[in-house]
């Protein structure tokens, strides 16, 4: 018998109708269970048409703020899965990224895992991008994106209080509880816009 255990996606957005529809096609697209993803969005005020797009994907959508910090725990608090993956608008999953994460976790015990970044868009400074983002994969530089929601939770989440480095220090707090891995399967970082 498959392991299905319920994946919980969290998006934070504002102002990304540019982006979002890709990103939710991509969980949609995935090669895991559709009936065992959950799609949550959390907006910040956005004032053009992400939530109308979102609302084709999702009825998880929820209006919170002040910035992606609280819009990820947020998202943590809402979410019915035994995992947690959090993505920003322009992120874009390839296909097997949940049910590569899934069995490792399941399998492996794992509490959390780095998905590999590919940065992609148009232009030599997107390329230097790409290959500097190369070398930060499992690094301290980078952040696990998969995790075991109970876990996520017992360490509080994202630091509220922090703006920019909020990514590290979730980081280096979720390696002091348990094992951490990376997978094979990417993500396509869109950072063209």
């Amino acid at each position: 018998m498959e392991i299905c255990p319920l994946i919980s996606v969290i998006t934070t957005t504002k102002n990304e109708e540019v982006n979002i529809e890709n990103c939710l096609k991509s969980i949609k697209e995935q090669t895991y269970p559709q009936e065992e993803i959950e799609i949550i969005v959390v907006d910040n005020n956005s004032t053009d048409c992400t939530k109308e797009i979102v609302a084709r994907y999702t009825e998880k959508v929820y209006n919170f703020g002040p910035e992606r910090s609280a819009q990820r725990n947020f998202g943590a608090r809402q979410a019915s899965g035994k995992y947690i993956l959090y993505l920003d608008a322009d992120m874009i999953l390839s296909e097997n990224v949940i049910k590569e994460c899934v069995e490792k976790c399941e399998k492996e015990d794992y509490i959390a895992l780095y998905i590999p970044e590919k940065i992609i868009g148009k232009g030599f400074w997107i390329k230097v991008r790409d290959f500097e983002r190369s070398f930060y994969n499992a690094t301290v530089i980078d952040c696990v994106r998969f995790v075991r929601r109970d876990r996520f939770l017992a360490i509080g989440g994202f630091d509220e209080n922090l703006t920019g480095p909020e990514d590290w220090d979730f980081d280096r707090r979720i390696r002091e509880i348990g094992k951490v891995n990376i997978i094979n399967s990417l993500i396509y970082h869109n950072e063209d816009g």
